[in-house]
């Protein structure tokens, strides 16, 4: 089975040593499909009678597929012994990679993990229950052709219970799209198909899985939705439930502050101020008012105490917003990391330090 194409699409260095050297342009669309090498990441956490039939559907789904593949099944700390199968299964199968979590991380460290390890261009992911169909891959990977960053599927025709699965699910998205402004509509099918560079940039942690298409549109990658086949599960147990509902719910709030005020928290903590020192200085026009028109003292007066609260804790949430600023601007320059997100390039030198 071939496991990776001959050419690659990316510009590659010059060999000779230099300071300058040119910045690879971004794939073009219309070889995606045909030539780049396609990683498989798999969140597996007690899934062991699901693996064996899983992989051979991923083999039946992509062994044609001219670019190769790999699988990088990452074992969320299983205790059911998926990790003898792996093991087994990796010295049966080349294109499988393993990774073992120490103990249960969760499924967003699993597909960070996997994101950090691909090899491909191209990245997949999907959960290993068997509910996402691996048939659904090439079709996913071919819409990218048509210039999107990330394609997500849609689970037009679910196959879970209404009370435990769909209707929490029906809720978090509902409440997602209105928080954050995505129009992506399912956000919990784990069955989507990522660019490299994309995957690259996303770091996950809690449930952020679940925001995934949101966090890919804030960093302007072009995405779509394309329905994908949903199966009911017939092996093992479901991890999911109503709990979990809850920690997506305290996860958007996060999400929110990121995608709208990660590179200026002023905007948050000074606005906050901002608003509690003007409602200071009402309160205090207030109670002069008080005073010189029914002659209430101000220490008499409790509405004097409340505007010199309200003072106080405007100005420490100023000196919050100020901390913030210095607290990012030392996160990006001390990682490297720019505040915003580069395309592609034509013409230009990448200068390497």
């Amino acid at each position: 089975m071939t496991l990776r194409a001959e050419n690659s699409t990316f510009s590659q260095p010059d060999a000779a040593p230099a300071e300058d050297t040119a910045c690879p342009d971004a794939p073009t669309a219309d070889v995606v499909a045909a030539t780049q090498l396609l990683t498989i990441v798999l969140p597996i956490h007690n899934e062991r009678d699901n693996l064996r039939p899983l992989l051979d559907e991923i083999e039946a789904a992509l062994g044609a597929h001219p670019g190769g593949f790999e699988v990088i099944a990452v074992d969320d700390g299983s205790s059911d012994g998926s990790t003898a199968l792996l093991k087994q299964l990796a010295a049966e199968r080349r294109y499988l990679r393993v990774i073992f979590f120490r103990q249960n991380f969760g499924q967003a460290a699993a597909f960070d993990a996997g994101f950090r390890h691909a090899s491909g261009d191209i990245v997949v992911t999907l959960d290993a229950d068997g509910q996402n169909d691996p048939a659904d891959i090439p079709r996913l990977v071919k819409h990218l052709d048509e210039g999107y960053d990330f394609v997500a599927g849609i689970r037009t025709n679910r196959r879970d219970g209404w009370l435990l699965r769909r209707m929490p699910s029906r809720i978090a998205n509902f409440v997602i799209r209105r928080v954050t402004g995505t129009k992506m509509r399912d956000l919990g099918c784990s069955l989507k198909v990522y660019r490299r560079e994309i995957s690259d940039e996303l770091r996950l942690y809690g449930e952020m899985h679940r925001f995934i298409p949101v966090l890919v549109e804030t960093i302007g990658a072009r995405s779509a939705e394309l329905p994908v086949n949903h199966r009911s599960r017939v092996r093992g147990t479901s991890k999911y439930g109503v709990t979990r509902t809850l920690k997506v719910l305290l996860d958007l709030t996060t999400v929110w502050f990121m995608r709208g005020y990660q590179t200026k928290p002023i905007y948050v903590f000074g606005g906050i101020g901002f608003l509690l020192i003007l409602l200071s200085a009402a309160t205090a026009a207030y109670v002069l008012y008080e005073k010189l028109a029914w002659g209430i003292w101000v220490h008499r007066n409790p509405l004097f105490l409340l505007g010199m609260m309200f003072f106080i804790v405007g100005v420490h949430f100023m000196m919050m917003g100020l901390i913030a600023e210095i607290v990012i601007r030392t996160y990006f320059e001390s990682q490297k990391k720019s505040s915003y997100s580069i395309g592609s390039t034509i013409g230009l030198r990448c200068n390497h330090p």
